[in-house]
């Protein structure tokens, strides 16, 4: 005993916004490196247009909107993901580059540092030296 559904609303109208969400995710989804961004409003298109299309399937009636978003928004979606594994490497080579330059840079201060600091403690200990050679001779001196 099968039961068959029926809504009382028009799937059309979902057919039209999924497709609009479809076409919205494709235009946004061939921008570089932001692209990937559109995997949501594709999700949501295929969404639309596969309920509209089951509906309208169910219904004998023209399936070809809800189609049309259906492939629009597979397109969308595979630029998306797409264009995340292939960004995610440049995002990711990036951050490993910042973060060679930073370690580089705490090197080079480092070791700027040590030898600033051997330089000042050479100076001082010349200073001591010559202090205590002028109190030998004065006290040389004196006796």
């Amino acid at each position: 005993m099968s039961t068959q559904y029926s809504s009382s609303g028009n799937p059309k109208i979902f057919a039209i916004i999924g497709l609009i969400f479809a076409i919205f995710s494709f235009l946004f989804s061939i921008i570089p490196c932001v692209g990937f961004y559109a995997i949501g409003p594709s999700l949501m298109a295929l969404a639309f247009c596969g309920v509209s299309f089951a509906g309208l399937k169910q219904r004998n009636q023209s399936t070809s909107i809800p189609l049309a978003g259906l492939i629009v928004g597979g397109i969308a979606i595979t630029i998306g993901i797409y264009q995340y594994y292939n960004y995610k490497t440049v995002f990711d080579t990036k951050a490993e580059i910042e973060n060679s330059i930073n370690s580089a840079q705490q090197q080079v201060i480092d070791t700027v540092e040590k030898k600033a600091l051997k330089h000042v403690e050479q100076k001082l200990q010349e200073e001591i030296d010559k202090d205590s050679i002028e109190k030998i001779k004065n006290d040389s001196v004196q006796k």
